[in-house]
């Protein structure tokens, strides 16, 4: 029976988890009536021819299409028709026009035009999830440097708890994409690669503008390290003056980080650009709407481009974002803080003590990360091995003595696992989006922006299910070690050793061989708060699926 390495096995669970996405939310569509509920609803087109393949497209695919689904469909088939469609970003939908006109060569003859645009959506977010789950697994790897954590993370992200929202219409499979891409290449090779990804993803949520802190924090390490190289380096005549050190720095860094942070912003700034250009004009200069569209803009009080100026416009600056956030949806500091909104609190209370949790652990774990804001630099680590003078009469280190001192400031902080100092920039992070969801926005969003954005939603799971001694018993580990060598190892070739965490396998060697199957469905975790976390997932993973696609509040 052939053997398949870990990638291969998130992967392959990956395909299965959306598949099971795909086929629950058309039993819970056909057997529970859909809820009236009070949202937008994109008009059909009177003039849209309707077959047996549009119904059967509509009959498997149909409970995908709720809440703010409506409006990236919408905005793929027709464009930004109205002005609250202004605050859904623009790379998603396009992309998804892009794939319908691929699709649209062979499907014409049976299906319409929107019922093509759906299945390439489903398609783009099946694939992109598919990618994510690998990309997230080599983040994992790089930062956690643990293959279990980096597995098991993998596998929660296949069944995180907004699952339903990865396989929807909605952009948080395409965002989850192009963040964790950017974030392995930022860890792998630097941020100048890393910025354009990171654009990317300001394209596609307003959230994306918060990665720019990744690439200050990026240059700010590599700012740090190369002041310590400088600075250490000697000449004939002795150390550089540390003006020069500080002028070489400077120049090192600063225009690299110039560079990545337009590209981060500039996205957002061509939408809003463009928005302007849109809908800041004289009425008349702007094509009328089709007239099915122009009686539902004119019968809910919208304001289309061809109406002339918006409200916006006079605003400085005239960011059209931000004005209709507030105007649509209420979005504000402490707005959304009502009695009657206490169970849309509750929902997403979890994922934000999921956060919270792990923050306050690592600061309490790790207070000299922390203090040192995770740079991990050491004035011994850029002198090539060379010993160094010291002054008063001390004399030159040996290199051993040289060697010793840098591997106990290394030492000093934890470099494999949840509390590694590499986590640190990913828990700083988390803590922002969560402040800003539990204080501006509306709250229920609140999971799935995270589980769409922050790493360590993730990371802190996996370690709450592989929460075991850290030190087993050395006869329990030798005992280990020879099974380990009688079954020949498993995995990729990173795998073929015990791993750090609770000193276990990432996977059982039984269920190597088996491509769907995976640790948790052979064994249920141990630890009193992985069964909390495994059921927490396992719970909105199969709930969130019902409520959604029956047009129920979720998150």
């Amino acid at each position: 029976m052939p053997t398949y390495t870990l990638r291969e096995k998130v992967k392959h669970f990956a395909v299965a988890s959306r598949i099971m996405v795909l086929v629950w939310q058309a039993v819970s569509n056909f057997v529970i009536p859909d809820h009236q509920a009070d949202a937008f609803v994109s008009p059909e087109d009177p003039k849209l021819h309707t077959s047996f393949g549009d119904r059967a497209v509509k009959f498997l695919l149909g409970g995908l299409v709720r809440w703010d689904a409506h409006y990236f469909m919408h905005i793929a088939q027709y464009g930004y028709t109205h002005e609250n469609t202004l605050a859904f970003f623009p790379l998603y939908p396009l992309l998804v026009r892009c794939v319908a006109v691929v699709l649209n060569v062979p499907l014409r003859f049976v299906c319409n035009h929107y019922s093509v645009l759906l299945v390439s959506a489903v398609i783009v977010n099946f694939y992109l999830f598919v990618k994510t789950s690998i990309v997230f697994h080599k983040l994992s790897i790089v930062v956690l440097r643990s293959e279990v954590l980096a597995y098991r993370a993998a596998l929660l992200f296949c069944i995180n708890p907004a699952s339903i929202f990865f396989s929807a219409p909605y952009s948080e499979a395409l965002y989850a994409f192009v963040t964790f891409s950017a974030l392995l290449v930022n860890e792998t090779r630097g941020t100048s690669l890393a910025a354009l990804p990171f654009g990317l993803a300001s394209a596609t949520r307003s959230n994306g503008l918060v990665n720019v802190g990744f690439i200050l924090y990026k240059k700010l390490q590599d700012c740090s390290n190369y002041f310590y190289k400088i600075r250490n380096a000697t000449t004939d005549s002795g150390h550089l003056s540390l003006l020069l050190v500080l002028l070489l720095t400077f120049n090192y860094t600063l225009i690299p980080l110039f560079v990545g942070c337009v590209l981060v912003l500039l996205p957002f700034a061509l939408f809003q650009v463009w928005c302007y250009l849109m809908y800041c004009q004289e009425e008349g200069t702007i094509p009328a709407l089709a007239p099915h569209l122009e009686m539902y803009v004119r019968s809910n009080f919208l304001h289309s481009p061809d109406l002339g100026e918006a409200e916006w416009c006079y605003s400085y600056p005239p960011v059209a974002y931000s004005h209709i956030q507030d105007k649509y949806w209420e979005v504000g500091f402490l707005r959304y803080y009502e009695v009657k909104q206490v169970p849309n609190f509750v929902l997403a209370l979890p994922v934000v003590m999921l956060i919270i949790c792990h923050a306050a652990l690592y600061m309490v774990d790790n207070p000299q990360v922390c203090w040192g804001l995770g740079i991990h630099t050491s004035k011994w680590e850029h002198t090539n091995g060379q010993p160094r003078r010291e002054g008063g009469g001390g004399g030159a280190r040996t290199r051993r003595q040289q060697q010793q001192q840098q591997q106990q400031q290394q030492n000093s902080w934890p470099d494999k696992g949840i509390n590694s100092w590499r986590v640190f920039s990913y828990t700083a992070h988390s803590l922002v989006l969560c402040a800003f969801c539990v204080l501006c926005i509306h709250v229920q969003v609140t999971t799935r922006l995270l589980c769409s954005s922050c790493p360590v939603v993730y990371w802190f799971a996996a370690h709450l299910l592989s929460d075991q001694p850290k030190t087993p018993p050395l006869q329990h580990q030798h005992q280990q070690q020879q099974q380990q060598q009688r079954k020949g190892g498993v995995g990729d070739g990173t795998t073929n050793r015990l791993m750090e965490v609770g000193g276990g396998l990432p996977e059982y060697p039984s269920n190597m061989s088996r491509r769907y199957w995976v640790w948790f469905l052979t064994d249920f975790p141990r630890p009193f708060w992985g069964q909390v976390i495994l059921s927490y997932f396992a719970l909105y993973f199969f709930v969130g699926i019902v409520l959604f696609s029956n047009f129920l509040p979720w998150t």
